[in-house]
């Protein structure tokens, strides 16, 4: 059930036109998007990608500026996925100007040359160690279940608008009685139509300036029925709900032990990442902007799905800073080893998620990634994940009704966010010993 070949049989049973009109374009909105992509992905949707410029990468490759009309942009997105087996793998914009910007100020070189080991220490066990073993999959599970519920989560849509309410609903529930606690909607993003990123501030004390963001993405897309706009069948509940709980249980558990940290903590729901990665492209550049420290970003997109694969979690090695990925290790060592779990690495291509936003402003950002199944290494392009992703499958029910895969992502986030944010040495909430 769970292989490529079934990947091929969904696209072959749902494959459509690659001109669908999206609900922005339907509405007349920004009839053109500017797109910057790589090389070997401008290739492949020529045809529909116009007026290309080829420019030369913070790091040394050749990426490429292309005008793309509005109704073309979630073929793009279906290309990446079909042909590429990979989430986001552009970034867009609504002007040349903006793309132009964008990789002019392009600090990926500068992110991925951090010295070794600069800032990142393992020394916070008395607050971490009691955290992990109170991640629970049922609160997981329903947290997955309530937000596949919406039709679709698709930016462009109300129930994209109504899913980032809901999730700042949860959120501040989370945080009803912490005074330390802010969350808003981020509304700073122009062109992710009516959908908003969604923040959670737990604000830090001595380090209050430096800032530890963990995120994922709250958007969800189906690639596989006619209609992009409003009424596309869209659970996401893999892409990326399963992201969204994850954080969301790690709030919930550091929340609810009385933890305050030196350094602020930023959760994050990002919208529109599956059109190009705006949301949090947008929440990247207001902060370096405003010369925002960011000293680490985790981002979770897709944490749910295992099957067969003989590792438990993947850390994505490219488009990341190699100083926080060296850390990622050594968390992951310090905290998960123990319990039994496996970590392997894999490249995601360009842009392939959130933190690939942060990654370009200079920020020191990863990834980590769900096991799946065991990947074809043939294929330069297999990353072993869920089949059912951007369809109507990708729902609870196909992954075994179940949330334990995603546990140990919340572990892993409770390590980072323990480790990276450092526990208050002045102020302490009742409750809490550390």
């Amino acid at each position: 059930m769970k292989s490529i070949r079934l990947r091929a049989a969904i696209a072959a049973l749902f494959s459509v036109g690659t001109s669908m009109a999206c609900a922005g374009a339907a509405r007349g909105d920004n009839p053109s998007v500017y797109i910057v992509a790589s090389q070997a992905t401008h290739a492949g949707i020529a045809a529909f990608a116009h007026d290309a410029q080829y420019r030369l990468g913070a790091s040394g490759e050749t990426l490429v500026i292309a005008r793309v009309e509005a109704g073309d942009v979630d073929a793009l997105s279906r290309y990446v996925h079909e042909n590429e087996h990979r989430c986001g793998g552009f970034f867009a914009f609504e002007s040349l100007r903006e793309a132009e910007s964008f990789l002019a100020d392009d600090h990926r070189a500068q992110a991925s040359a951090q010295p070794a080991g600069a800032a990142y220490t393992i020394d916070n066990h008395a607050a971490v160690d009691p955290w992990l073993p109170q991640v629970d999959a049922t609160h997981i599970h329903d947290t997955i279940q309530t937000l596949s519920a919406f039709r679709n989560r698709y930016y462009g849509s109300p129930h994209g608008k109504a899913a980032a309410e809901s999730i700042r609903g949860m959120w501040q529930a989370l945080a009803s009685d912490r005074a330390d606690v802010d969350v808003e909607l981020f509304t700073g993003c122009a062109d992710c139509a009516t959908q908003p990123s969604v923040i959670m501030t737990l604000h830090g004390n001595e380090r209050a300036n430096e800032v530890v963001v963990i995120g994922g993405h709250l958007d969800s897309i189906n690639h596989y029925e006619g209609d992009y706009g409003d009424e596309q069948d869209a659970p996401g509940a893999d892409d990326d709900a399963s992201g969204i709980a994850t954080l969301t249980e790690v709030a919930r558990i550091a929340l609810a032990s009385g933890w305050r940290p030196q350094r602020t903590i930023k959760f994050m729901g990002y919208a529109a990442e599956e059109v190009g990665l705006r949301g949090s492209n947008a929440v990247a550049t207001k902060f370096a902007a405003e010369g925002v420290n960011v000293a680490g970003v985790l981002q979770l997109d897709m944490t749910n799905y295992k099957d067969g694969a003989a590792y438990d979690m993947q850390r994505i090695t490219d488009y990341s800073d190699a100083s926080l990925n060296a850390w990622f290790g050594d968390l992951f060592d310090a905290y998960l080893v123990p319990l039994g779990f496996v970590l392997s690495d894999l490249e995601c291509g360009y842009g392939c998620s959130d933190h690939a936003s942060w990654t370009a402003r200079g920020y020191p950002s990863g990834m980590m990634f769900e096991a799946g199944r065991p990947r074809d290494e043939s294929d330069p392009w297999d990353l072993g994940d869920f089949p059912y992703i951007h369809s109507a499958g990708d729902t609870l029910a196909n992954m075994d009704d179940s949330a334990i895969p995603s546990v140990k992502f919340a572990q892993f986030g409770l390590a980072f966010v323990g480790e990276l944010g450092k526990t208050s040495e002045r102020i302490f909430a009742d409750g809490f010993e550390g």
